[in-house]
């Protein structure tokens, strides 16, 4: 990382300090994270994150707002159908947000959905390969690190079963109507 970069983003570390990748770690722990991470911009309406492109950085949103959406048309339907998209979600900074991190547990890594820029973001941005060798070498930290994943995971595991159910009855009324 440039010493420009690495400067504005521990300029940042209180933010992180707010991020729940980061709950229960002390500064010394985050700051190793921070000297690998890239400070990167994206423009309003720039994707950042295409779904279904192979890709293991994880992403943490430090300023703006992104949209995330998913495909309505399976991968192998898109040339039978026009591809059409389905916004799920609207996050700004003031949420935290931090995207990719299923990435950490696959070894071939695919996105799941598509963040778009809704307004200038500015992101950091830390490799797999760079995230994990810190939290191999330091397993207290990679276990707050890992558990504050799995926690993230679970929310939106419970989101997407919440959202599954209301579909499936929403489907199943129409039916009977």
């Amino acid at each position: 990382m440039k010493n420009n970069e690495q400067k504005n983003l521990i300029e940042w570390l209180d933010y992180f300090k707010n991020v729940s990748l980061f709950r229960d770690l002390q500064e010394e722990q985050i700051i190793p994270m921070i000297h690998k991470m890239q400070l990167k911009t994206f423009d309003k309406g720039e994707i950042i994150i295409h779904e279904g492109e192979s890709d293991s950085a994880l992403y943490i949103l430090l300023d703006g707002e992104v949209e995330i959406s998913k495909s309505l048309v399976l991968p192998e339907w898109i040339q039978a159908a026009k591809k059409q998209e389905k916004s799920l979600l609207h996050l700004s900074e003031k949420h935290h947000p931090f995207f990719g991190e299923m990435a950490m547990f696959d070894d071939e890594p695919e996105r799941s959905a598509t963040i778009k820029a809704l307004r200038l973001c500015s992101m950091s941005k830390i490799t797999k390969k760079d995230l994990l060798n810190i939290l191999e070498n330091n397993p207290i930290t990679g276990m707050y690190v890992y558990r504050n994943i799995a926690s993230e995971l679970v929310k939106r595991l419970k989101k997407s079963n919440h959202d599954i159910l209301k579909l499936t009855t929403a489907f199943s009324l129409a039916l009977e109507g």
